[in-house]
């Protein structure tokens, strides 16, 4: 009964303890991130026959960033499958620290003739 009791108050002290810790990384993974991560450009290049969306992004913050997601929304062409919702495509990058620009990629091709346009910076 009291090694119990023992155990019991040694888990919420332990919470306690480690409350700020927790509060620092939900704060910062749930913070605006809108302002820490710019997009300095974009355009395409083709490698191969294969048409990709590159670019950079700098981290205009003080902290480090370790999953970066830049997602385009590509525009449909008229023609007979316009009823399609809009497509999107993604590019990665890892590990950005403070002040630090990097490049990126699309995972995925695109049309050589393909419009595309700027949607969001997803990072934690």
């Amino acid at each position: 009964m009291k090694a119990g009791i023992l155990v019991l108050v040694s888990i919420f002290a332990l919470g306690f303890i480690t409350r700020p810790l927790f509060r620092t990384f939900i704060t910062s993974a749930t913070a605006d991130k809108s302002t820490c991560l710019e997009m300095l450009g974009n355009t395409t290049t083709e490698e191969n026959g294969t048409t990709y969306i590159i670019g950079s992004i700098r981290n205009n913050c003080d902290r480090k960033f370790g999953y970066i997601t830049i997602t385009f929304k590509l525009d449909r062409q008229r023609g007979p499958m316009e009823s399609f919702s809009e497509a999107s495509v993604s590019a990665y990058s890892r590990d950005i620290g403070p002040g630090q620009t990097k490049e990126f990629k699309t995972f995925a091709p695109i049309s050589k003739d393909a419009t595309f346009r700027f949607d969001a910076i997803t990072a934690y």
